[in-house]
């Protein structure tokens, strides 16, 4: 058996690629397919099916893609009511494909139509050797099952349910999930991305639980927030995706033309550093640098039905920026700024600036007075440990609460990095905020300083 798990940072996604003889199978592909062409071109194998283990809420998959590039069958739970062409599969269906026995089992409790397979290595053994458990069986964790608000108490029990059912499983079945640690499908996924049946159920918190309720109070409390983009995306994994070659690629602007397109209502994405944005930026852009997590934040924080023009460093990075917009399914990048930012400030035009501050500087106003500080970490991360007097205000809730605070005041912002609180920033000075300071270092700086922290 040939085997390879493919990950993509930022996403956390895994998805993986196997084969027997001259065919291949792929399970769960990403957008980017070129990771499978390659992979099969180098074993000397064909990719003759695609196997989904639902609908995908956080990214864009590539089953279409693969799909019309190899003319592999694409295989799918009946649950997820796909409506592109494949095969449907029942609970406990069996097929056999490229030298390996595949049996679907539905998982439902992360979403409605999450199933695992139980793979057989045919040339091997009659038994399954492996699994791949999609969003139901993380390793350390299991798939939320609040994604869907007014039913996350059914999806609960659905996969209390499922659990059970899969806690039945050998010990020796190796366990390959689809996200691993940094993914916001679960709450405390493992930086390992394998185990066994027997670690989980010996490990994982969420197999511990005998009593329904007890598990469904463990399970729900102290969620992430589920990013925007979630329904969107999963919406359009059932329907089937667009493929990737046929979005027109972004093509350069000359610093008028950007201007003009931006009077259009086209948004602007600047993905330098957030030293870079702080330094000078146009007005109104959105900062999220792909030094952070782009994909996830601009899924999050972006209107989809708009067009995007980038601000970008370079050409090169604009290509990255571009695939990992379109992983979120935004496709609407129709430009990026020609000369970048020191050709806009060169033609005349107007820009803007974050002031910037270090801990030291935040410490002394602290003691001094109470400044407006703004923490735009997840509640999981400021619950455990935060700078006292800080307000929690997740990046994201920046588009929703920023009527809390008075736009002419000073307003602080802080993470563990000053990426995502320089998007908070941007998002504020969007919404008039005249006085915005993004606190070099965050709370990484302040704790490597020997300053104090509090728990919530």
């Amino acid at each position: 058996m040939h085997f390879a798990q493919i990950y993509k940072p930022g996403l956390a996604h895994c998805s993986y690629i196997l084969g027997n003889g001259n065919e291949c199978v792929v399970v769960d592909p990403a957008r980017d397919i070129s990771p499978y062409l390659k992979q099969a071109k180098e074993w000397g194998m064909k990719i003759v099916g695609i196997l989904e283990t639902h609908l995908h809420a956080d990214f864009i998959s590539g089953h279409m893609d693969l799909q019309k590039e190899t003319g592999a069958t694409i295989y799918a739970p009946s649950t997820a009511s796909c409506t592109f062409d494949h095969k449907s599969l029942e609970d406990e269906e069996e097929f056999t494909l490229a030298g390996f026995k595949f049996k679907l089992w539905e998982t439902p409790g992360h979403t409605p139509d999450c199933a695992v397979y139980l793979v057989t290595d045919l040339e091997r053994d009659s038994e399954p050797v492996l699994t791949f458990t999609g969003d139901t069986l993380l390793i350390g964790d299991v798939g939320r099952p609040d994604l869907f608000p007014d039913k996350k108490e059914k999806l609960a029990e659905d996969l209390f349910e499922s659990i059970k059912r899969l806690k039945t499983l050998p010990d020796h079945l190796e366990v390959y999930p689809a996200h691993g640690m940094g993914s916001l499908c679960g709450r405390d996924l493992s930086a390992k991305l394998s185990s066994t049946m027997g670690t989980e159920k010996r490990a994982n918190y969420a197999l511990q639980y005998d009593d329904l309720e007890e598990f469904k109070e463990g399970i729900l409390a102290g969620m992430p927030d589920a990013p925007d983009h979630f329904a969107r995306c999963s919406e359009i994994n059932r329907k089937g995706p667009i493929t990737v070659d046929q979005l027109s690629k972004p093509s350069p602007k000359k610093p008028d033309q950007f201007a003009e397109l931006l009077e259009k209502d086209y948004l602007a994405l600047d993905i330098r550093s957030y030293l870079s944005f702080a330094a000078g930026h146009i007005p109104a852009s959105f900062s999220i640098s792909t030094a952070g997590n782009l994909p996830t934040f601009a899924g999050w924080i972006l209107p989809p039905e708009k067009p995007i023009l980038l601000i970008s460093p370079d050409e090169k990075t604009v290509e990255k920026a571009v695939q990992d917009l379109q992983s979120v399914g935004l496709d609407k990048v129709e430009g990026y700024l020609e000369g970048g930012m020191v050709a806009w400030i060169n033609s005349g035009r107007p820009s803007q600036q974050v002031r910037t501050m270090s801990i030291e500087e935040l410490k002394k106003k602290m003691e001094k007075e109470k400044p407006l500080v703004l923490d735009n970490r997840a509640r999981g991360e400021y619950e455990p440990g935060h700078i006292p007097g800080t307000i929690l205000a997740p990046t994201p809730d920046i588009r929703h609460r920023y009527e809390e605070w008075p736009p002419d005041k000073p307003i602080y912002t802080l993470c563990n990095t000053s990426n995502r609180s320089m998007t908070a920033a941007s998002l504020l000075q969007q919404r008039g905020f005249t006085e915005v300071y993004n606190v070099l270092g965050g709370t990484t700086a302040w704790k490597n300083a020997g300053y104090p922290m509090e728990e919530e």
